[in-house]
């Protein structure tokens, strides 16, 4: 609320000046005063922000809310224009009810907002807990979109951890600790997709810092946990549920690093083994196999090879990494493999305090 006239700042300077519009669906839950509220879209700045200073954040608060509700009024009371760039940011700290049997659901808004080319963007914060997420995911990922999950400095269910010890870094001065940020980013990258000009715009990782309140195993977790999260998020094809995937040990140029490259392997496969999306594919004599396909595990990834212990395992993606040392820090490359294509779908680059290795 404190943050739109730096967003619209931001954002009215991109050439050529974009016309921009803000509107708003308000939520929350059948028992509350009201259930969704419209704020139709609107080029004056000044009414958006009067509308959204009248805003308060009472009710809810006993989890779940009425997502979909939110979702029909953002679908179909909305006037979206037809050309230009059409975005939404879902916020939200509760996940949506299912169990009303609406006729129009998450499903029915996702496969709407592709038909008229809006892109859903998911904005999970505070205590949001894993089915919310899991269900932010999907709706971001169908409509070509990204799943952010915004911690304020606390510590949720599906953010793990202690406050602090994992962040996303997304360009220079850009981390998911701040709203404004995200969404200036997010607009930013689509406008200049728009024309044709791809937003550089500075480096994009996660960074994993040691905390003392908090186990290195358990931050190891919750970097490895949003690495292939944001795989998942970033990838170039859509990855349907259940897909049969297999992880390497991470691989290493410098024979050094080859324990801290174990290490690190165990906590980023326990990872991948509660991911929702994949299914994860185990082998027992993965090391004979990787032998005989002459994968080396110093240097750097064969994608050719991977690839072909991924055909053997049955698999039809493959996470592949890499380790190496920098002078402050571990940086650990994460690759995301289509084993049919041999194409590399999504990669997800993490920094990692040595206080946190071997």
């Amino acid at each position: 609320r404190n943050s739109i006239e730096i967003i619209n700042l931001n954002i009215s300077e991109i050439s050529p000046k974009p016309e921009i519009r803000y509107g708003m669906v308000l939520y929350k839950d059948t028992k509350d005063a009201y259930i969704t509220k419209v704020i139709p879209l609107t080029d004056t700045l000044l009414a958006f922000q009067k509308q959204l200073f009248e805003v308060t954040t009472d009710g809810g608060g006993d989890s779940p809310e009425d997502l979909q509700a939110a979702l029909d009024d953002a679908m179909n009371k909305i006037k979206w224009r037809e050309n230009g760039v059409r975005l939404a940011f879902i916020i939200t700290d509760a996940p949506p009810h299912l169990d009303y049997k609406q006729p129009y659901t998450y499903v029915s808004a996702v496969h709407d907002a592709k038909r008229k080319g809006i892109k859903l963007f998911t904005i999970g914060t505070g205590g949001l807990p894993i089915d919310g997420e899991y269900v932010l995911r999907q709706i971001s990922q169908y409509t070509y979109a990204n799943y952010v999950f915004l911690t304020y400095g606390e510590k949720g269910e599906s953010d793990g951890g202690a406050p602090g010890s994992v962040s996303h870094h997304t360009g220079e001065n850009f981390q998911t600790d701040k709203l404004e940020a995200i969404i200036i980013r997010k607009v930013k990258e689509e406008l200049h997709n728009y024309l044709g000009k791809p937003l550089s715009g500075g480096d994009e990782y996660l960074h994993a810092t040691k905390i003392k309140t908090e186990k290195n195993k358990i931050t190891l977790d919750k970097l490895f946990t949003r690495a292939i999260s944001q795989l998942q998020d970033y990838s170039s094809i859509k990855i349907p549920q259940n897909t049969p995937a297999a992880i390497l040990p991470i691989m290493c140029s410098d024979e050094a690093l080859k324990v801290n490259a174990e290490y690190f392997s165990a906590n980023l496969m326990y990872a991948f083994s509660l991911n929702q999306t994949f299914r994860a594919i185990e082998r027992k004599n993965l090391q004979k196999l990787i032998e005989e396909q002459k994968l080396q595990l110093t240097g750097f990834i064969d994608i050719s090879k991977a690839v072909e212990v991924g055909k053997i395992m049955g698999a039809e993606m493959m996470i592949a990494s890499e380790l190496f040392e920098q002078e402050e820090c571990f940086e650990l490359y994460v690759k995301l493999l289509n084993v049919k294509t041999a194409e590399v779908l999504s990669v997800t680059k993490t920094k990692i305090d040595k206080s946190l290795g071997l």
